[in-house]
């Protein structure tokens, strides 16, 4: 991928120009609160993957506090970030529904992207960063040891092409998302939205086999790891599974 490619860097922003996915510890600054506390629990979300020289693709990064983690554990991290336009992967609801909406998400999301530049500068981050669509990422980005799908394909209509995607790119796949053990024993996923509920955000709840299953169809050999992460001051379960190309 050509350096143009790569999203310019985005300088001397402030926290108010920022919206704060995850709960950050910043240099120079106090602890952000962001929705998601990963703190002290990184190496279960990353299903205990050694990252220390290896190169990683990470696909949505948000804030950045798996990005700049993993920076810190070795890792040369490229994280792909969703385009400005489309943007948001949103579920098709009615137009008279989602218009109101599509406003303050881009608003929402350009802050995001300006809390993940804010911290690149703050860390002093090397990563790289590309808008780019995840359902056809770039040719020219080349290859990568370690490819991380964290919490982001519960959010995409067509996860599996993302994950197909990444295979194509990595011999190690991290995915991690929201565990629903009511799923389990199945290769199944369920949509999350209904006419009633009107989540325009989330598509799917998965059972880990849904993955599994189909990992191995491509040849890689998974294990799945059971934790819990913090949200909003929440225990929320999830799982990790860690998908090695057979040889």
């Amino acid at each position: 991928m050509s350096e143009q490619v790569y999203a310019a860097p985005r300088r001397g922003l402030r926290i108010d120009d920022c919206h704060f996915y995850h709960t950050m510890d910043i240099p120079g600054h106090a602890t952000i609160r962001g929705d998601w506390d990963l703190r002290g629990r990184l190496d279960s979300y990353l299903g205990l993957e050694s990252l220390a020289g290896k190169r990683v693709l990470e696909i949505g990064p948000a804030s950045g506090f798996l990005t700049f983690e993993m920076e810190r554990q070795g890792a040369a991290v490229t994280a792909i970030e969703v385009q400005d336009d489309p943007g948001w992967d949103f579920v098709p609801f009615p137009p008279a529904f989602l218009e109101p909406l599509q406003g303050p998400r881009r608003e929402v999301m350009h802050r995001l992207k300006n809390s993940w530049w804010f911290c690149h500068e703050a860390f002093r981050s090397n990563a790289r960063l590309a808008y780019a669509n995840a359902y056809d990422l770039p040719d020219g980005i080349g290859r990568f040891d370690v490819a991380v799908m964290a919490a982001v394909l519960l959010h995409t209509r067509a996860p599996l092409q993302i994950v197909e995607q990444c295979a194509r790119r990595a011999d190690t796949l991290v995915i991690t998302d929201v565990h629903f053990a009511d799923l389990e024993g199945s290769a199944c996923c369920r949509l999350e939205p209904t006419a009633e509920n009107g989540h325009w955000d989330t598509w799917w709840q998965f059972s880990t086999k849904f993955f599994t299953q189909f990992l191995k169809v491509m040849g890689f050999q998974a294990t799945v790891t059971t934790h819990s992460q913090m949200l909003s001051g929440n225990p929320v379960p999830f799982f990790t599974i860690v998908a090695r190309r057979r040889p």
